[in-house]
């Protein structure tokens, strides 16, 4: 639960004493987290209130962004921007305008409706709830051959993976702080999943999990790879940034081995080798977690975006094929 920073002011962050200074509303952090988002992140507890503030009256003045204005919603963005504001403008914006062009993820998002609830039961996004440093990225699991495409599509799975990370977004300071690294067991799943959908929702995809995501990725691990994994790797790459084709991106194989020399078997789920037992506890803990966050989930539908009132740049504008017209990926390779 949020606290008043007011009666935190020597702990948490607090700007300077000044007349009517605005109170804020965010979480206490550890030490070794505020020691993190210091010298990683650029976080000076005297400044968090005032840049906030700013970021606040913006999006009040920008006209077109219909956003949440809640403190703890806002430092999210502006530790994954390392408090540049420019940057957080630009990342909420971007934030925004994809999910506006993205109905078929960001509509009907309720885990009480039956067809959401199927999908949620699958569990093809879990997050794993221990590292070995409470400083370490949190760790997220992706089961390829969890993703039954007789039942749901590639969106529905998406619509998804967005419902869990608008919770931690939220909830979770470890996660906004370190960042995130993802474990994507491909099973016995075949990379015809690929290839159900088109090149432009794929690209909206992309852009929805990088360029407008507060959520940082530290490094990509796959492990019980297919045959044809290079030719999935290539298109996996194809649609990254820059930025992330830099992160770790290791594939492991069929060898747990080589994926506890990254990932100690105490903070792993047994199918993968490890301690923490049945992946199905973590289904179960993240279906019941979405459910009880049902309107907060629903209320993400009302927030978006209106162009007609736009006074600035569409951030998309050079990724025309987001509004209709043919694009190709020029980034797109195949061994």
């Amino acid at each position: 639960m949020s606290l008043k920073v007011e009666a935190l002011t020597s702990e948490v962050f607090a700007a300077p004493a000044v007349p009517d200074r605005k109170m804020i509303t965010v979480r206490p952090i550890a030490e070794c987290l505020k020691r993190k988002a210091a010298d990683e992140l650029n976080e000076q507890e005297s400044t968090v209130a005032q840049e906030l503030e700013m970021i606040k009256t913006w999006i009040r003045q920008s006209g077109h962004i219909r956003g949440r204005l809640e403190d703890q919603f806002l430092l999210g963005f502006l530790r994954s921007c390392k408090h540049s504001l420019e940057r957080v403008k630009e990342k909420l914006d971007t934030y925004y305008t994809i999910r506006s062009v993205l109905p078929e993820v960001m509509r009907h998002r309720d885990p009480l409706d039956p067809f959401v609830r199927k999908v949620i039961k699958m569990g093809v996004t879990v997050p794993l709830p221990s590292t070995v440093h409470p400083d370490d990225p949190k760790i997220i699991l992706i089961r390829g051959d969890a993703f039954d495409g007789d039942v749901c599509d590639f969106p529905d799975i998406l619509k998804v993976f967005t419902m869990i990370g608008d919770i931690l977004l939220r909830d979770d300071d470890q996660m906004m702080i370190c960042g995130q690294a993802a474990i994507i067991d491909l099973g016995h799943s075949s990379s015809s999943h690929l290839f159900n959908f088109n090149l432009s929702f794929l690209r909206k995809a992309s852009i929805l999990n990088q360029q407008a995501s507060p959520l940082r990725q530290k490094g990509f691990h796959f492990i019980n790879t297919p045959k044809s994994f290079d030719i999935v790797l290539n298109i996996f790459k194809g649609l990254m940034t820059e930025k992330n084709r830099k992160r770790t991106i290791v594939s492991h194989g069929s060898s747990l081995e080589s994926l506890h020399k990254y990932f100690p078997r105490s903070i792993l789920p047994a199918e993968l080798g490890g301690k923490l037992g049945p992946v199905q506890q973590f289904v179960d803990e993240w279906e019941q977690r979405l459910v009880d966050n049902r309107a907060y989930l629903i209320e993400e539908e009302s927030l978006g975006v209106d162009e007609s009132r736009r006074r600035t740049t569409n951030p998309l504008a050079e990724e025309k094929d987001l509004f209709g017209t043919a694009g190709t990926f020029r980034k797109l390779e195949f061994d």
